[in-house]
């Protein structure tokens, strides 16, 4: 009805040509040409033939031909709309013949053609067929116009701009809510994600889109008859993804399809990874939706997360869960390991400090520590472990920094004591250790008494030698004093003898 008003406004306030093509136009087997932008027709046979010429200022420009239909009304259209290049001389293909699919799949009472510019020349001719197909023929009246322009159009200026908005660089429409279709003039409803539409009459045809998520990669359509006790329900859900080529899905142009045919509930699962986020509209693509029904049926329309999201969902938690609890555990274990280090280091103290404490233990060896301990304080003195780091030989070599009777790391105000093998110990830990050893906790080396009388005796040695040596050069340092003495006595006597002779 909307397009009808239009086409009988255009044609009483613009006093547009009217061409009829009846039989006799037909028999004429003539082409009419048209050299105006609009044209008022009322085509009464089958097949219409026109064609234009393009001049050379329009080279550079785009060409659109809209077909407005007064009747028959939106929907009811069965024609077949094309345009092609040359269509008389060899130089035409396929590929120079343009056709609005849109329109004849869905029988549209507005259909366009647009020609990009740059693809013709002066001397080129289009040829405009409109075949109707329709079996229950009647007069088609509709209004053909052509116009030129330097930016692409929308179809039908997007439904004036009511319904949806034009962008000029790609020719496309992007839709408001609850409109669809390229030129945004099918209403169609929402689907919300786990919203069902419950009682829905279908009348012969009705569209719904669904806008992604991007969280959500896979969905399942479910379609239920709400009537179980009808049978042979002929409703049946065409499903595309939005391409702004076809502007919803049908029989003939669809990627899924559901029918309720012998069956009460439908499902299809659908992956949504094909919709992609589209800059030109600011939005993601839709998925549309077209239900068609030959009789009326009252049905439910629900959109679920599909068993693949929900089994990744799942799948996802658990990971989560499994990390967690493995992290949890390895702190747990690293916490058991450190406490169990540390019990043992402090056992290993409380152990030599009670068997310190306690002399019982061991009485013949702790007596023998205790009778020789001057021997012990002069070979492996007690110090401070601040002050044996000042030692020259430790200053030259690698110091320990942990005893190797208890592991525990010295402390600068630390008693320890340092073997002739030039080896640290806590003075304690070393003591405990000579009490149950004879050898150096480190290297094996012998710290017995034989060991430590032999030492002695070595250095008493090197002592003796050392002060022999002392007495011998004091001796000799007296022997020479004493001829040196002697020899400036004889000068002294023989000098003046010396000067009485002269």
């Amino acid at each position: 009805m909307f397009y009808f008003i239009i086409f009988t406004l255009l044609i009483n306030t613009l006093a547009i040509i009217t061409l009829t093509l009846d039989q006799q136009y037909q028999e004429s087997n003539a082409f009419f040409k048209l050299t105006q932008s609009q044209y008022q027709v009322i085509q009464s046979i089958r097949n219409a033939t026109f064609f234009f010429q393009p001049t050379q200022i329009d080279q550079d420009k785009y060409i659109s031909v809209e077909l407005i239909f007064g009747y028959p009304q939106d929907g009811n259209v069965n024609v077949e709309f094309s345009i092609t290049k040359n269509k008389d001389d060899n130089t035409s293909s396929l590929n120079n013949v343009f056709y609005d699919m849109n329109g004849k799949y869905l029988q549209k009472a507005y259909q366009m053609i647009l020609i990009n510019p740059y693809t013709f020349s002066k001397n080129d001719q289009f040829y405009i067929d409109v075949n109707i197909r329709d079996t229950n023929f009647t007069d088609y009246q509709y209004l053909i116009k052509i116009t030129r322009t330097q930016n692409k159009i929308c179809p039908n200026f997007c439904g004036n701009q009511q319904s949806g908005s034009c962008n000029t660089k790609i020719g496309i429409c992007a839709c408001s809510s609850e409109f669809a279709d390229l030129d945004c003039s099918k209403q169609a409803k929402s689907l919300l994600l786990q919203q069902p539409l419950k009682n829905l009459t279908i009348h012969k045809q009705e569209y719904f889109y669904f806008e992604r998520d991007q969280s959500i990669s896979n969905i399942t359509l479910s379609l239920d008859l709400m009537n179980p006790l009808q049978k042979n329900s002929d409703t049946q859900v065409f499903i595309m993804y939005e391409n702004f080529e076809i502007g919803l899905p049908n029989e003939n142009f669809f990627d899924y399809s559901i029918s309720l045919f012998n069956s009460t509930s439908q499902s299809q699962e659908i992956d949504l990874n094909t919709l992609i986020y589209d800059l030109n509209i600011e939005r993601f693509q839709r998925l549309l939706i077209t239900v068609k029904t030959k009789s009326s049926d009252l049905i439910q329309l629900s959109i679920n997360i599909s068993n693949v999201d929900d089994n990744f969902s799942i799948d996802s938690s658990l990971l989560i869960v499994y990390v967690l609890v493995s992290i949890a555990i390895i702190l747990i274990l690293a916490w058991i390991i450190i406490i169990i280090i540390r019990y043992k280091r402090s056992s290993r103290i409380h152990q030599i400090s009670n068997s310190i404490l306690n002399p019982q233990n061991d009485n013949n060896r702790s007596n023998y520590f205790t009778k020789n301990k001057k021997l012990f304080d002069e070979y492996m003195p007690k110090l401070l472990y601040l002050q044996i780091l000042e030692i020259p030989q430790f200053l030259e070599s690698e110091v320990q920094e942990t005893c190797s009777v208890c592991l525990l790391e010295y402390q600068k105000d630390a008693i320890c004591r340092f073997t002739p093998c030039n080896h640290i110990f806590h003075s304690d830990c070393l003591e405990q250790w000579i009490m149950k050893n004879e050898n150096c906790p480190l290297c094996r080396c012998a710290l017995d008494l034989k060991t430590l009388l032999e030492l002695k005796s070595q250095n008493a040695n090197i002592d003796n030698n050392s002060q022999q040596q002392k007495k011998k050069q004091k001796k000799y340092v007296v022997i020479q004093s004493q001829l040196f003495s002697n020899a400036q006595t004889e000068l002294r006597m023989i000098a003046p003898n010396s000067m009485v002779n002269q």
